[in-house]
């Protein structure tokens, strides 16, 4: 028999029965993340039924979809869910303070060997520090917060081992792109995809959390990275000291696929529309000229990505036919780029920072794209109409691939060459 896996060790020990044979286990779950916008679907059967929360320390809420509202119909259903919020006495409710993702793993409810669900898609990306964490819909999740347990069936897990050395001008959002072209949309679904970084250097946790977060756009139930002394700096800048497990795979893990990625070989990678995994080299693309950039979401909005644009609009301008719309990941992401002087040097070039939120990314406000725009962004899905009218057209880009652009202009194959860095 082959050695278990990170996230057959997790759900085993999270089982509430010792039978591994079952196709689906009763697991308890350490965590629930809640966004306003899908907990809202919820509240109407969970007040009906007469449920209350099983465990309100162990869940984290945010209304970050809808913040601020930029509608009245919003802002009655963010009031909806603040609310139900205040009335289940929520500790952890965090207002107006960012993206649920992020701030769920500046979190302390977040640990290393962890198994959390969520209301939203992205929960994946707490596998960047070693958690096992992913999305469920609202009926599961009224579930879950009633009773903390959900079922679950033990993925299929495919292996990625990252080797090489990251050249400087790429990052974790050019090693997912890459995975995508390599896996397709459905290429992990309903598998676990388990990151070896064999790396020299280590790849930074922000890139492990880009990583992480878009496993969910292969088809992954969980992304997560084997934990190692990165996944340990973070917690213990975190939290003072590491409290959770640190779970690895057995030497012997049985693996459905293993796949090599030497990241030395790795360039700047572009999706073009309508899907994050119609991906090519930029140095391949036809020149697109763009209207629109965005720097954000829960995928690339940390600090690293604010910074590395900062750094490329220093003594730059944006492009005077380019509207470059750059949104923080959270409130504290926000304030550590507001003293590192990144905010200062982007508004100087004709940046725009916008509050903590989801923003654009899902076509909600603060750069909404219109039917004649082009927009490169670093936010994790370009689909018909995910930023805004069904026309417009949204190219997926790392955080220095979109401020490059937005002082070009256009979204060009050379964008690197002229500085001799690709």
């Amino acid at each position: 028999m082959s050695g278990r896996t990170i996230s057959d060790k997790v759900i085993d020990a999270h089982a509430r029965d010792g039978d591994d044979t079952t196709l689906y286990r009763l697991v308890d779950v350490d965590a629930v993340l809640g966004p306003d916008a899908t907990i809202a679907l919820l509240i109407d059967d969970f007040e009906r039924r007469g449920l209350s929360i099983w465990d309100r320390d162990r869940v984290l809420l945010a209304n970050d979809h809808f913040s601020p509202p930029a509608t009245a119909e919003r802002a009655d259903i963010s009031n909806r869910f603040l609310a139900f919020a205040r009335g289940q006495g929520i500790p952890n409710l965090m207002l107006d303070s960012g993206i649920s993702h992020q701030l769920l793993v500046e979190h302390r409810l977040c640990q290393a060997g962890g198994l959390i669900v969520g209301a939203d898609s992205h929960t994946v990306m707490a596998g960047g520090i070693g958690a096992c964490a992913t999305g469920m819909g609202a009926t599961d999740i009224l579930f879950t917060l009633a009773t903390g347990t959900t079922w679950m069936r033990k993925p299929n897990t495919i292996a990625v081992r990252f080797h090489g050395t990251l050249p400087a001008q790429s990052s974790g959002r050019d090693v997912v792109l890459a995975l995508l072209a390599l896996l397709g949309e459905s290429g992990a679904q309903y598998r676990c995809l388990e990151f070896h970084d064999e790396s020299t250097p280590a790849l930074c946790q922000d890139d492990r959390f880009a990583i992480a977060n878009m496993a969910v756009e292969i088809g992954a139930k969980f992304g997560v990275f084997v934990p190692d002394q990165t996944t340990v700096d973070y917690y213990v800048a975190r939290d003072g000291e590491l409290l959770g497990t640190l779970v690895r795979p057995d030497a012997d893990a049985g693996y459905e696929r293993v796949i090599d990625l030497d990241l030395s070989e790795l360039d700047a990678r572009v999706a073009k529309p309508w899907s994050p995994a119609n991906v090519v080299p930029l140095k391949d693309l036809e020149p697109v000229r763009i209207t629109s950039a965005f720097l954000g979401s829960c995928a690339s909005g940390r600090l690293s990505d604010i910074g590395v644009a900062a750094a490329e609009l220093t003594d730059r301008r944006v492009h005077p036919d380019v509207r470059f719309v750059v949104i923080p990941a959270s409130v504290e992401v926000f304030k550590q780029a507001l003293r590192a002087g990144y905010v200062e040097t982007l508004i100087e070039a004709g940046a725009i920072v916008e509050h903590s939120s989801c923003g654009a990314c899902g076509g909600i406000d603060k750069g909404v794209l219109g039917a004649d725009d082009v927009c490169v962004s670093s936010s994790n899905r370009n689909f018909r109409g995910r930023m805004g009218h069904w026309q417009s057209r949204t190219y997926l880009a790392s955080p220095r691939t979109v401020a490059r652009a937005a002082v070009r202009g256009v979204l060009a194959p050379d964008l690197y060459r002229d500085v001799g860095d690709q």
